[in-house]
């Protein structure tokens, strides 16, 4: 991997530029119900040291245990204490980190191209806005770009560390979420057709002694073990690792459909291409799937078949190159797309044949959620960016170079605008105009926890009060997340025996049996948790009419 300051400075300046679209206010949108699972389970981590793989929902520990550190330097003595921006500052972190790993692929992509992919990867609505989503997604994404990183290190140098470092991103991809297969099997499937591509066109195919056994052997049990002291809860769990494996069963049931998350076979495709919903703003990642398709092209289409005097010279001098960590590549700052010889780098042929199948298999699974977009969004960046540099390297004069590169620059303030707009703007960071919103939280759901700190601030008990909050199958999140400092807290399914308390949460697919059940004299009001679902809260009479006589004598001057 070649060292040039110049090029790891711009990525360096990319990778702040990425960090501004991805830390402001942080605790300003409302958590999505899947954030707060995942936030109060950390919680008990944290509190209590307890974490538990469930083989049904809630996905695996990395997410978990990552957001540790950040709990411990934010200064929190417990999960009561803790802030919606500590949990998402992990993802943020790792979203920043897809840009700062790309040096590991820069000489296989070319150095321009490599920068490209760091820009569009910093301005992606997609990637900014699920960067700052505390979900596993961006974890995933992150672990398998260290792990192709790793991968194509090794290729280049046989050195034994890079082996066990991909053989640990990948454990980690496994630890982090169940789609990780999905993830492996494009990478198999490519490895395989790109090898296939390779002998269609009259290519040296070389295999052996490219892998050595001792160091897949020895990678392996890194990697294990990186899986086994995950999922054991660091050897406190020892049913955890089996249940990793026993998980698949859940999760390819679920992925068959027949589900309120079945979707078209285009709908991510759809959504990346133009998305608007009524008379709200359009959107569009159209840039980078056009200029992915042109990395595809550059990537797969041959220069001209070998004769046999080139692939022989080539084939007896591919060992020596594949032990070289600095390649003439690597040197140059370009690819070998543009060599005769070689035609395009091993490493684009593997991205583009990697990301062909990955987008496939995600469009033809059914069940679809938008974040899960991100493993197969990611590889079309990379290639976004070797098409941009094929783009403007193919057109005749300078001028005209310039004109096109401005035109991609313009193209690329547009994604920004529209990052901007779906992380940034209150207006649509939660809104369902925005298409990366998906049975998102209303604003409305902030009042909840807002009265019941002003309720507890006129209780004899503050918040040591009772709240009852009751709702068929659990539809009460993120409500555990928002009253996580008040101890008093209980929740149901369904109405209980004695539903009486100083609050009473409730859906409203409960109201009428909780009325009847009710037996104090109660002020009721109305708050959104989704669109089309709501909240009553029934608050004791005499606690109402403390907090309005409170609030009356504040409004006196």
């Amino acid at each position: 991997m070649t060292r040039r300051p110049l090029p790891f400075a711009v990525l360096l300046a990319v990778a702040a530029g990425a960090l501004a679209f991805r830390l402001p206010r942080l605790t300003l949108r409302p958590l999505h119900t899947d954030e707060a699972v995942e936030a109060f389970r950390t919680g008990t981590l944290y509190d209590h040291g307890i974490y538990r793989y469930d083989p049904h929902e809630y996905h695996g520990p990395t997410l978990h245990y990552a957001t540790l550190p950040f709990l411990w330097l934010s200064g929190a003595k417990s999960f009561a204490e803790s802030s919606e921006a500590t949990y998402r500052l992990v993802n943020v972190v790792a979203g920043v980190g897809l840009v700062l790993l790309l040096p590991l692929l820069a000489d296989g992509l070319g150095w321009p191209a490599a920068i490209v992919a760091g820009i569009l990867t910093a301005i992606s609505p997609a990637m900014v806005f699920y960067n700052r989503y505390y979900i596993h997604e961006t974890l995933l994404v992150f672990f398998t770009l260290a792990a192709i990183g790793a991968g194509w290190r090794y290729a280049r140098s046989g050195r034994l560390p890079w082996a066990v470092a991909a053989a640990a991103a990948l454990a980690l991809m496994h630890a982090t979420k169940e789609t990780w297969v999905l993830t492996l099997a494009a990478i198999g499937l490519a490895l395989a057709a790109k090898l296939g591509w390779r002998k269609l066109w009259g290519e040296p195919v070389r295999v052996r002694g490219l892998i050595r056994p001792s160091h897949v052997a020895l990678a392996a049990i890194a990697g294990l073990a990186v899986s086994v002291v995950l999922f054991s809860s660091f050897f406190t769990n020892w049913r955890g690792p089996l249940d990793s494996v026993l998980t698949f069963a859940t999760y390819v049931e679920r992925s068959g459909g027949a589900g309120v998350h079945d979707k078209p076979w285009h709908y991510y495709l759809g959504m990346l291409l133009y998305s608007r919903l009524g008379r709200g703003p359009w959107w569009s990642e159209g840039l980078i799937l056009a200029l992915a398709a042109v990395g595809i092209v550059a990537a797969l289409w041959p220069r001209r078949r070998r004769t046999s005097e080139e692939s022989h010279a080539e084939a007896a001098e591919q060992p020596e190159r594949g032990r070289r960590e600095d390649s003439t590549a690597g040197a140059n700052g370009r690819s070998e797309i543009g060599n005769r010889k070689s035609g395009p780098s091993p490493l684009l042929r593997f991205l583009a044949f990697y990301t062909l199948i990955l987008t496939a298999i995600y469009s033809l699974v059914p069940y679809k959620t938008p974040w899960c977009m991100m493993s197969f969004l990611h590889g079309m960046i990379l290639l976004a960016g070797v098409g941009a540099v094929a783009v403007v390297s193919r057109v005749p004069t300078h001028l005209l170079k310039a004109a096109v590169a401005l035109a991609l620059a313009a193209a690329a303030w547009h994604l920004g605008t529209q990052a901007n707009r779906a992380a940034l703007d209150r207006r649509f960071m939660a809104d369902r105009r925005n298409p990366y919103v998906y049975a998102h939280t209303t604003w409305d759901l902030l009042e909840v926890p807002r009265r019941a700190e002003q309720l507890a601030a006129v209780h004899p008990r503050g918040r040591e009060m009772v709240i009852k909050v009751i709702a068929p199958e659990q539809d009460y999140w993120p409500l555990p997340f928002y009253l996580r400092r008040f101890p008093n807290v209980g929740y149901w399914d369904a109405v209980p025996a004695a539903p009486d308390a100083d609050l009473v949460i409730a859906s409203t697919q409960v109201e009428d049996t909780l009325r009847a059940a009710l037996r104090g004299d109660y002020f009721t009001e109305t708050r959104g948790l989704r669109p089309a679902v709501h909240l009553h809260l029934h608050i004791r009479r005499a606690l109402w009419d403390a907090f309005l006589k409170q609030q009356e004598a504040a409004a006196q001057p």
